[in-house]
């Protein structure tokens, strides 16, 4: 429709409006108002983590009955999450039935489709204090699709009920039940956010004590600096950047550690010895908060001469594998060709 008249003005009753004039100040608004929400989402979820904090230490039973409940919550699988889980994997038995089970709880799952090749052996996050949530179950599945092997899922001891280094022990207790178990199979080990710091210690333990290591490593948004020191970390805390800030993480960190030094590798294996580790994948998004513990931590491992494959997305979200997003899609299926390398 022609809004101008004959001599070229603008008919009566019509405006004209620039969009690309006004998408400079609308950005503004609206980069303004994300950090505002974020800034009462942090608020929010600080006063409920000091809540927890102040139970802990003047109220173990109330405290343990808030992080139960949290937990539960946590794990509930809503019916999209179902549905993803059931079209990429199912939870199964072991391969065949071992001599002596695992040290620790844990699930296996299998690709719905196909006949499995070789095993992955995954970590789970959740800041040393939760269990599995559901939304990483689905990614559990997704890798069991993508990369065509059962996946191994033990749990391990949550603070603050077991602080550092329990969690570790366990994780080193079923790795190596697994390469005992089944000495002939390949293994990949999969860990992401505070779960790759737990699996990293446990294979330095484990390179230590001149046990077998998996055929390759796979680390989504690791956590691996407890004492936070990143720069990321600061940055995304004083610029509201961040859904988590340093008083969060520093409040996981207190109840994961209990007086364990943060620098000590136990918890912080970046400050430990990547001699000898095997090929290695690291996903990281330059978006979030750990950003730079992945950075600094791919220094180390070349430092060390490892085999090394960094890839660096730029606006995603901490361990956004877990979310239904083509670049989610993108990095498991390019993550699950690493998986599916080292195994052959």
């Amino acid at each position: 429709m022609d809004l101008t008249s004959a001599a070229g003005q603008l008919e009566p009753g019509v405006r004209l409006i620039d969009m690309e004039a006004l998408a400079a100040p609308i950005g503004r608004v609206r980069a303004t108002l994300r950090r505002l929400r974020i800034r009462r989402d942090q608020f929010a979820e600080a006063v409920v983590l000091q809540h927890g904090l102040r139970l802990w230490l003047t109220d173990r039973p109330a405290a343990l009955a808030l992080l139960r409940r949290a937990r539960l919550s946590m794990q509930r699988e809503s019916p999209a999450l179902s549905a993803i889980i059931e079209a990429n994997a199912v939870r199964v038995a072991p391969p065949h039935p071992p001599l002596a089970g695992p040290p620790v709880p844990c699930e296996w799952f299998a690709p719905h489709k196909g006949a499995p090749r070789g095993f992955v052996f995954y970590v789970h996050g959740g800041s040393f204090i939760a269990e599995r949530s559901a939304r990483l179950t689905a990614m559990v599945a997704r890798f069991a699709a993508h990369a065509n092997a059962r996946v191994f899922t033990p749990n391990y001891r949550l603070a603050p009920e077991h602080p550092c280094p329990a969690a570790v022990e366990d994780i080193v207790a079923a790795f190596q039940w697994l390469r005992a178990t089944w000495p002939d199979e390949p293994v990949v080990a999969l860990a992401d956010s505070a779960g790759a710091s737990v699996l990293t210690a446990a294979l330095q333990l484990t390179r230590d004590a001149g046990e077998a290591m998996p055929q390759g490593v796979v680390l989504l948004s690791p956590w691996i600096d407890l004492s936070l020191q990143s720069w990321s970390v600061v940055a995304a805390s004083m610029g509201a950047t961040s859904g988590t800030n340093m008083v969060h993480l520093g409040l996981m960190t207190h109840l994961y550690l209990q007086g364990r030094s943060a620098t000590d590798p136990l918890a912080s294996p970046l400050f430990g010895d990547f001699a000898d580790f095997p090929p290695m994948l690291i996903h990281a998004s330059k978006g979030d908060i750990l950003y730079d513990d992945a950075v600094r931590l791919a220094e180390r491992v070349r430092d060390a001469g490892g085999d090394l494959t960094v890839r660096l997305w730029e606006a995603e979200t901490h361990v956004w594998e877990q979310t239904s997003s083509a670049k989610a899609r993108q990095s498991i299926e390019l993550a699950s060709g690493f998986i599916r390398r080292c195994l052959d």
